[in-house]
């Protein structure tokens, strides 16, 4: 991991490659302390986090982890509801979003900000996890709630009972929250990992530089399969 933040190769150099994608070392240097995470190497990190949902490695909940695209795509960038722009998502992936336990989304906020946003199947609401903000954007709800509704529709052909009921949930303990304007990206790869394995948010501000080396090991070695050790 610190041949791969600090060495001495090309930006050009690939460091890790799977899902058809190749990150650079270039790419993979926002890892560095400091540094605001691009949108690269989150969502390769959430590909890893569907990959051990999918094979039960960490023993959490069956979720789906769409990309960062999802929500500005759903959302008309976070101004006019658009189920058409998502419609096929889930056929593309192959998932059934009733069958699962949660759905997982990183969320790039006014393009200055990283957080992540669920739809928590189990308990029928969603979820907003933000390591600065505490409300979620204004439409968050609405639009869940009506792609919840759009995709019952198109997939099960009939509405869901009882979907005017689903609201945001109340957050289950304190939201880790950060100390500066760079880490907000490395805390929403906790949240989706944490929460998709139910785990308490037990990590905080102090923890990120070694949380850093942590992704950026985890990202290169591009596997799924990692254990709980620091």
């Amino acid at each position: 991991a610190n041949d791969g933040l600090w060495g001495d190769g090309s930006s050009s150099e690939v460091l890790a490659s799977r899902f058809s994608v190749d990150l650079t070392r270039g790419q993979l240097q926002c890892l560095r302390p400091g540094e605001w995470l691009n949108d690269e190497v989150i969502n390769f990190y959430y590909k890893l986090l569907q990959e051990r949902s999918n094979k039960g490695v960490s023993g959490g909940l069956k979720c789906w982890f769409p990309n960062s695209f999802f929500w500005p795509k759903l959302s008309g960038s976070n101004s006019k509801y658009n189920y058409k722009e998502v419609r096929r998502w889930t056929i593309k992936a192959k998932v059934d979003i009733f069958q699962l336990d949660c759905v997982a989304f990183p969320m790039n906020i006014g393009e200055t900000h990283w957080a992540m946003g669920a739809i928590d199947l189990r308990a029928r609401g969603f979820r907003y996890f933000d390591s600065m903000l505490s409300r979620p954007p204004s439409n968050f709800v609405e639009f869940l709630r009506r792609y919840v509704g759009d995709e019952h529709s198109a997939k099960k052909g009939c509405p869901l009972e009882g979907l005017d009921e689903w609201e945001l949930l109340p957050a289950e303990g304190p939201v880790p929250q950060q100390r500066n304007g760079y880490d907000c990206g490395v805390f929403t790869c906790c949240f989706g990992e944490y929460f998709s394995e139910s785990k308490p948010l037990i990590f905080d501000q102090a923890d990120m530089p070694d949380i850093r080396l942590r992704l950026a090991a985890r990202v290169i070695k591009a596997d799924e399969k990692w254990d709980d050790s620091p």
